[in-house]
């Protein structure tokens, strides 16, 4: 579904993001809204946190996922992470690079990470909104179908955000925000 305040305007310079294919439907995903309450709480106090900054650092590719997950944790603390400037594919490698911690189980306020192996394409990454088992609510953005190389990993869901439930499954990596 789309939530509040979603764009429609294209126009993103360059190709940095990844999108999940139509193959990551078969992972579980459902694009129906859930009405449990997440299992896990907000705290965040034994999280890493590595450097910071007040800008968007990903600017030149706004409507791929990698901007819109930033632009999520910018809504969420007030700032974005420095480190997190490649493919999402990459993204694990750069956070802990940088001194974040990234975990292999599903937490609210963190970024999932799915790898290229996963779902395809350069990764995917996402806002976790909420855990409730294997499900998690995510926040994203460029998902869905029609992205190939050729037009630059852009889908259907280019430059929108979406709220969807997901399921959690082996393989994927979660960078916890505090």
């Amino acid at each position: 579904m789309k939530t509040k305040g979603s764009k429609g305007t294209k126009g993103a310079k360059g190709v940095v993001a990844a999108v999940a294919v139509s193959g990551a439907l078969s992972l579980g995903v459902s694009l129906a809204p859930s009405s449990a309450a997440p299992a896990n709480g907000d705290a965040t106090a034994d999280r890493t946190i590595g450097a910071t900054i007040d800008h968007n650092p990903l600017s030149d590719y706004e409507g791929y996922c990698t901007w819109g997950a930033q632009e999520q944790i910018h809504v969420h603390t007030g700032y974005y992470i420095k480190a997190l400037t490649g493919n999402a594919e990459n993204w694990v490698d750069q956070a802990k690079a940088a001194g974040w911690m990234v975990v292999g189980v599903a937490q609210p306020r963190s970024i999932a990470v799915y790898g290229s192996w996963l779902i395809g394409g350069v990764g995917h990454v996402a806002w976790v909104d909420a855990v409730n088992g294997n499900d998690i609510t995510i926040t994203e953005m460029n998902f869905g179908p029609g992205a190939t190389a050729a037009n630059g990993y852009r889908t259907t869901g280019f430059h929108e955000f979406d709220t969807r439930i997901a399921i959690a499954v082996p393989g994927m990596s979660y960078i916890l925000i505090p």
